[in-house]
Formats: structure tokens, C-alpha cells, sequence
């Protein structure tokens, strides 16, 4: 079980697998004996049969949104022995990220599974867009905007970016990308911009324009897994059965899923209340749940209130919904709900997949979730993978570490404090300033050992040491001038460097084939 934050990967082409990929298929045929024998009861139902259910609708709706990809798919049955899933928001995600959907497909085509890519197009759409080097004048990261939603935006609210703002998003970034040293940068990209348009007039929000973008531009990378928005996820009639369930025991659950937040809180020495997601709060006696209701451009959090009859379902302060306190669920498919990260990958594994895999990141905050799924439902949680990747563009440069710099900066302090240490890398113009700096440096050796004996006058030899100091400072000027210059080279290579070996630079700048070669 990943029970720990792994590092990142910092080599180019470095593919972290944690646990090693040829554990995998043995994790999902555990999870699968697990929960298959699990005794639990959701909403009223066993834990098997609405597993089943879920699944079975899942499929169902992936095969036919993942129609509009315009890419060659895998069959899938509609109850498959075996399901992989991974997701992330239909961004302009960096090349780690895009390994696991090539992680997904490779392990989905080995074992004989579906793979099912969760496209998180309910979370903010607030600023989507790439960064990219710049190079001149100095080396900088620029940003180029496709689309900015307004406040509470997601990616299923959002429209499609007009024509108009495609052309522009393509134009803006494609001169960045021709005025790198990388010719194979810019072609990359050109790729990306030309399924960009389009997928234009195929799509119907901006989160689906995204997701049909890039598995275009993946084509020749030969995937066949599926897509799956959170949105259509969640108006499955399983997906009502499990978040009714929540709203049922919400004031358990909150108390739980808030214990579990302080619990990691505290072993990770982590002091934000934010992190890594806020606490669900209670007021009025309505308790917050993690779900939004997604109305019209904007999301609202879902809140529930008891009442001696029924449930009240809150978006923010409006009362949208009226539910039975217990029998049997009641469709929700009118409410436009859509779970927020911890209640997502709570269902993706609890409800839905064999085998999750998660980034760095969401294998960091399920930790949280593993705790929740042990104390709220009474299972053991079924275990999960964390892969990432790390790719450089092809730039081309010399790398400045954060050592070298430190280290200059360390010579330089030493010089203020001790000059008398740097005697040996100065040159002097006369025999004269030579002399007088090997007489500094040895009477200052004479102070320092007369101010450590007993009843030593420290305030005077104190004093004195000083102005030794000074002069010698003032002696080896020239050297410090030249150390300064030094550092403030190394600080503007260092900064050169973060800028050429930034991870973060969105995946349509590399080829599709290549990272999926490096996933093997």
C-alpha cells in the first residue's frame, strides 16, 4: 500500500512506478477479492451489487461519450472482469501527468481490462491555458491563455473558445515555440494547434474540447482506452446511491472525514487548514458535504440539513431538493451533481475500478481517503498505484544548480566575515599590499588566540579585530568585486536553468510516441 509521498522523478525520461509496474496486476486481482468479499451495505444495497451496477453504467457511458473522440477504441463489455482507472482536469497538463493515461491503455491492453480516463471537467476552468520558455531577454516562462472563466467556472460550464481565440491561443504560442532552439518543439505543437481547431466545431464545452484535443493529438501514439467526464459519472444512478448514502450519515461522515483531514494534518506537520483540502464545515444545523451542484456557470457546495420528514439538499444558502432520510435512493440526475477530489477517488476505488492510478499528488491526499474508507465505511481500503514521469524540452543548455549557487554565496560570505581566509586566491598589484595584508592575516591570528585566554580584555582585541577586518576587506576589494560578479552570473544561469528544466511545460510541446515509449 503507498502510505508515503514518493519523489518526484528529476532525470529526463525518469519514470517513477510506485509500486513497480509488475506488481500492478497482482494489486487488482487483491482489490477485486476484497471487495467482492466485503459485507457492507450503501444506501440499503451490498457493496458487491452496487459495484456491479456502477461499473456497468459506467461502461456504458464512457463507450458512448468516448464516441466523439474520433479515434480508433477498445471493445469494452458492458460488465468487464477487469477496470483501470485514472483521471485528472482536462488541462493543459504536463508530460507526468500524460503518462498515466499510456499507463492506463498499456495496462488495460496486458491484462485483458477496460481503462476508463475520469476527465475531471467539474473542477475550475478559471485560467486554461500553457506556459512556454521564453528565452530573450532573459530566460522567463510566458503564459498564453486559451479561455478564462469567471469565478466558480468549470470546464463542463465553460463554452467552447470562439475562433477567433483558438487562432489566437495557436498563433501566440506557436511563435514562442519556433523562437526556441528545438525545431521539433514548435512541429509538436503545430500538431496540437491543428486538432485544437478542429475539434472546435465537434465540441460542445470546453472540457470535452480539451479531452477530444488530446486524444487526437495521442492517435498516433495508438491508444484505445475511454473517457469518462465526472459530470456523466455522476448522474449514473449508482453515483446517486453513494452520495444519498453520504447525505444519510453526513454529520458521522464530516466528523470523520475531518478527523482524518487533522490526522494527516499533524503527521505531515502541515499548518494550512487548507491542506490538503479544507474541512467540510456545519452551520444552522445543515452539514457540508464534498459535492458540488454544478448551476448553470458557476459551481455551489452542497450542504444537508435533518428534518423530521426528509432531507434538505443545499447549493450555498438555496434549498434545491428534497430527499428521503431512508428506503430507497431517489434519482438525482436533476441536481447536476459532481463529487469534489477526496469523494471522487473515493468512489473511482471504492465503487468503480480493479486498480486507480494516481499522480504524486493524489497519492499523497488519498491518504486522507484510505483513512476515511477504514472509519466511515468499515473496509479496508483497496490499494492503489502512483506513477509520474519527468520530461525535459530539448533545449539545450548549461544547467546552474542551486548548489553551485549557494556555494558562491557561501565564498562571499566568508569573505566579509573572515577575508583574511581568502588571502590565498588574491593577487596583488604591489609587494607592498601583499606584505601588508600577510601582516593583517597574522596578527589577526595573534587576536584571536589572546582573546580566548583568561582575563583577556575581549572588548579591545574585539574592537581591534574588527579594524583588522575592514582592511583587509578593503585590501581584497578587487577579489570581492570579482566574486560578486561570479554570483550574480550563477544567479542568472540558475534562473535560466529552472526556466529550461521546469517539469511543468503542457505535454502537447513533446511527441505522443515518445512518452509512450518511456511507459514502456
Amino acid at each position: 500500500m503507498v502510505r508515503t509521498r514518493p519523489a518526484i522523478p528529476s532525470g529526463h525520461g525518469e519514470l517513477l512506478l510506485r509500486p513497480p509496474y509488475g506488481s500492478w496486476t497482482s494489486i487488482a486481482e487483491e482489490n477485486m477479492a476484497l471487495l467482492a468479499t466485503s459485507d457492507i451495505e450503501v444506501a440499503g444495497v451490498a457493496l458487491g451489487a452496487l459495484r456491479r451496477q456502477a461499473r456497468r453504467e459506467a461502461v456504458t457511458e464512457a463507450v458512448a461519450y468516448s464516441g466523439c473522440l474520433g479515434v480508433p477504441l477498445a471493445e469494452a463489455e458492458p460488465e468487464p472482469r477487469m477496470l483501470v482507472v485514472t483521471g485528472h482536469q482536462p488541462e493543459l497538463f504536463h508530460p507526468g501527468v500524460w503518462a498515466k493515461m499510456f499507463l492506463l491503455d498499456r495496462f488495460a491492453r496486458e491484462n485483458d481490462a477496460v481503462g476508463i480516463d475520469l476527465v475531471v471537467d467539474s473542477d475550475s476552468s478559471h485560467d486554461v491555458g500553457m506556459n512556454i520558455p521564453c528565452l530573450s531577454p532573459v530566460a522567463r516562462r510566458c503564459r498564453v491563455s486559451l479561455t478564462s472563466g469567471g469565478p466558480g467556472a468549470c470546464y463542463a460550464c465553460a463554452p467552447v473558445p470562439d475562433t477567433a481565440s483558438i487562432e489566437r491561443f495557436c498563433e501566440e504560442s506557436s511563435a514562442l515555440a519556433g523562437a526556441l532552439p528545438a525545431p521539433a518543439v514548435a512541429r509538436h505543437l503545430a500538431r496540437f494547434c491543428e486538432e485544437l481547431r478542429g475539434a472546435g466545431s465537434d465540441a460542445s464545452d470546453l472540457g470535452q474540447l480539451m479531452t477530444v484535443t488530446r486524444r487526437r493529438f495521442e492517435a498516433d501514439a495508438g491508444t484505445s482506452y475511454l473517457e469518462l467526464p465526472v459530470t456523466r459519472l455522476a448522474s449514473t444512478h449508482a453515483f446517486s446511491s453513494f452520495a444519498q448514502h453520504l447525505m444519510r450519515h453526513a454529520a458521522r461522515f464530516r466528523t470523520v472525514y475531518n478527523a482524518a483531514l487533522d490526522h494527516y494534518r499533524t503527521v505531515h506537520k502541515t499548518r494550512s487548514r487548507a491542506q490538503p483540502v479544507p474541512d467540510l464545515a456545519e452551520t444552522y444545523g445543515a452539514v457540508e458535504l464534498p459535492f458540488w451542484v454544478l448551476s448553470g456557470m458557476k459551481r455551489r457546495t452542497l450542504w444537508v440539513r435533518s428534518t423530521d420528514a426528509n432531507l434538505e439538499v443545499l447549493a450555498d444558502d438555496e434549498i434545491v431538493a428534497h430527499l428521503p432520510a431512508a428506503g430507497t435512493p431517489k434519482d438525482l440526475g436533476e441536481l447536476d451533481l459532481a463529487p469534489k477530489a477526496l469523494a471522487l477517488t473515493m468512489y473511482a476505488r471504492l465503487f468503480l475500478s480493479d486498480l486507480f492510478i494516481h499522480g504524486v499528488g493524489g497519492g499523497r491526499y488519498d491518504q486522507v481517503t484510505d483513512a476515511v474508507i477504514r472509519s466511515f465505511f468499515g473496509i479496508e481500503p483497496p490499494s492503489f498505484t502512483v506513477a509520474s514521469l519527468t520530461m525535459y524540452l530539448p533545449i539545450g543548455a548549461h544547467i546552474v544548480s542551486a548548489e553551485e549557487v549557494a556555494e558562491a554565496r557561501r565564498r562571499l560570505s566568508r569573505f566579509e566575515h573572515n577575508p583574511d581566509e581568502m588571502l590565498r586566491e588574491a593577487e596583488f598589484e604591489s609587494d607592498v599590499e601583499a606584505s601588508r595584508a600577510t601582516a593583517l592575516t597574522a596578527e589577526k591570528a595573534d587576536l584571536r588566540r589572546a582573546i580566548s585566554t583568561e582575563g583577556a580584555d575581549k572588548k579591545s582585541l574585539g574592537t581591534r579585530i574588527r579594524d583588522v577586518n575592514e582592511e583587509l576587506r578593503a585590501l581584497l576589494a578587487p577579489l570581492a568585486g570579482q566574486m560578486r560578479i561570479e554570483l550574480a552570473a550563477l544567479e542568472a544561469q540558475h534562473a535560466r536553468s529552472e526556466v529550461l528544466t521546469d517539469r511543468t511545460y503542457p505535454y502537447c510541446l513533446w511527441s505522443p510516441e515518445e512518452v509512450a515509449d518511456k511507459v514502456g
